[in-house]
């Protein structure tokens, strides 16, 4: 059983919802940290802290992380299976690459190749295809909780079939994220919206110091930011890659990250891109040259891209 949220502060003051404390995001001496034990949020009343009630405070998860640890573990998972709590599961026809026949995995080995993902990409992520059934021709990329289980997936056509991508209907998807990272104290986030995009970034810069989320879609849920904020007490910078069609999600998503992290910036896809078809080194460049975000820009910079 988990401890109590109160046994990790040095000193506390009672309320009648909860307790008091100094905060430890802005490093507060006066007691302006507010903590509802029965809701497991708070907030800070500091208006520079990035806790600040006006920001949308912290929930405990956030709270234990920042006091404990910088992040959550990723286990690497030695068979792929079905979480219990997941509910979408593989397709029955899923089979891992490397138990299809060696002609087809030589195709699809040589296809994802020259979609710019590496071997060693491909092997940690313990891709799928599909040869027969509803998803005949798809690729799929599963997509695991920190126990090493599957609790959703994203197929990607290999053979002519529509739609390109195929996200399945799920209760769960707006709580995910995909997670590619070596470390546990990283000093960058990059966020992208699918598992090919986060996959091509991978091996493309230190990754003990940058973290790749796949926000699985355009928009981040609260649960998503949430599990990114686990990093804030390490994390210097986010840098929002969305694809082109994406503008006004990513600049959505900047308001919010904006005050909370030290720096926020939105990388500019060129139009009708995607990370995965710019390439690796073509990405992390227009990653690095990113344009910083700040909310007192937001307009101006929300209509820079339809202006053009």
């Amino acid at each position: 059983m988990a401890s109590s949220i109160r046994q990790l502060f040095a000193k506390i003051w009672d309320t009648a919802e909860g307790f008091r404390a100094n905060c430890p995001r802005c490093e507060d001496t006066k007691g302006k940290l507010y903590f509802n034990e029965q809701k497991k949020v708070g907030c800070c009343f500091h208006e520079e802290c990035a806790w600040f009630k006006d920001r949308g405070g912290v929930t405990e998860r956030r709270l234990r992380a920042f006091l404990t640890k910088a992040g959550v573990s990723y286990a690497e998972p030695e068979v792929v299976k079905a979480a219990p709590e997941a509910d979408v599961k593989l397709p029955d026809e899923f089979v891992p690459l490397d138990d299809l026949d060696d002609s087809l995995f030589e195709d699809i080995s040589g296809y994802l190749e020259s979609r710019g993902l590496t071997a060693r990409a491909v092997q940690r992520a313990h891709l799928g295809y599909c040869e027969k059934g509803r998803f005949w021709g798809y690729i799929v990329f599963p997509v695991f909780n920190e126990d090493g289980e599957v609790v959703y997936w994203q197929g990607r056509r290999y053979k002519k079939r529509e739609p390109k991508f195929y996200n399945p209907k799920s209760s769960l998807k707006t709580d995910l994220v995909y997670h590619i990272g070596d470390g546990k104290r990283p000093k960058v986030i990059v966020l992208v919206e699918s598992i090919i995009n986060a996959m091509t970034l991978d091996s493309g810069y230190p990754m003990h110091t940058v973290t790749i989320f796949a926000l699985l879609g355009k928009a981040m849920s609260e649960e998503q930011m949430n599990t990114i904020l686990l990093y804030e007490k390490c994390v210097k910078e986010v840098v929002i890659a969305l694809d082109d069609d994406a503008w006004d999600e990513a600049v959505a998503i900047a308001s919010r990250l904006d005050g909370v992290v030290p720096s926020v910036r939105i990388a500019s896809v060129p139009r009708g891109r995607d990370i995965n078809e710019l390439g690796r080194a073509k990405s992390w460049d227009l990653i690095h040259h990113a344009a910083p975000f700040s909310s007192d820009r937001r307009m101006e910079i929300l209509m820079s891209r339809k202006t053009r």
